[in-house]
């Protein structure tokens, strides 16, 4: 069996929620979001090891939340950025021995212990794969006085959900280059398309949808 490994990214200030817990730890159906989130990927049996990362001063917080904690789940204080507090639980993962990882982000709890088993063998077979839906609405490009520049074509642009999955020593490596280059990138994969290698896709799923706003939190 491969080592696998979960990072669930939780180190945002969920400032676009509104007053009230961060939306990492509100509740969805009696659970806080988290919860739900670590419980998919636990359910699949695939994983060896859990890092999650935090704001600084929340460890002792959030594990009070956590009513399943196990040995193989680890909180770290996570960065001033979604990209470092990544680059931080990948280096919390070096000494494990981790074949693969699978980065996910902690407000995306619906999602399905099926979606991540299909990421999860793309990603050894590609060594990157990332699920990816239809965006619904059409796409334009807008310039910096409001004025659309460009129309897209709706079937060629995609958005991206997490899990995305990848080789651990690649996305390590990809992320050590991207730290020194001072850049912010918007996810992981276009942290990994410094190393100039392919990135497979799978279909996502509509109801993996991310937590941003406080009524994203009502029943699907």
């Amino acid at each position: 069996m491969i080592r696998a490994a979960v990072l669930v990214t939780g180190a945002g200030s969920s400032t676009r929620m509104g007053n009230g817990e961060k939306k990492e730890y509100r509740l969805l159906e009696g659970k806080p979001v988290l919860e739900h989130c670590i419980t998919a990927f636990i359910q699949t049996g695939q994983f060896c090891k859990y890092i999650i990362t935090v704001p600084p001063g929340h460890i002792g917080h959030v594990q009070e939340k956590i009513s399943f904690l196990t040995h193989n789940i680890s909180f770290i204080e996570g960065g001033t950025t979604r990209q470092e507090s990544v680059f931080l639980g990948l280096k919390a993962l070096e000494q494990e021995q981790i074949e693969y990882v699978l980065i996910h982000d902690g407000a995306r709890p619906w999602v399905t212990p099926l979606l991540i088993t299909v990421v999860l063998q793309a990603a050894q077979k590609h060594n990157a794969c990332i699920p990816v839906v239809e965006i619904p609405d059409a796409p334009k490009l807008i310039d910096k006085n409001g004025y659309i520049e460009f129309h897209h074509k709706k079937h060629t642009l995609f958005g991206a959900q997490t899990p995305q999955g990848f080789s651990f020593p690649l996305i390590l490596q990809a992320h050590r280059q991207a730290a020194e280059i001072s850049n912010l990138f918007a996810d992981d994969a276009e942290v990994y398309s410094i190393l100039g290698k392919g990135i497979f896709t799978v279909p996502g799923e509509i109801s993996n949808r991310k937590i941003t706003y406080a009524h994203d939190l009502e029943a699907q």
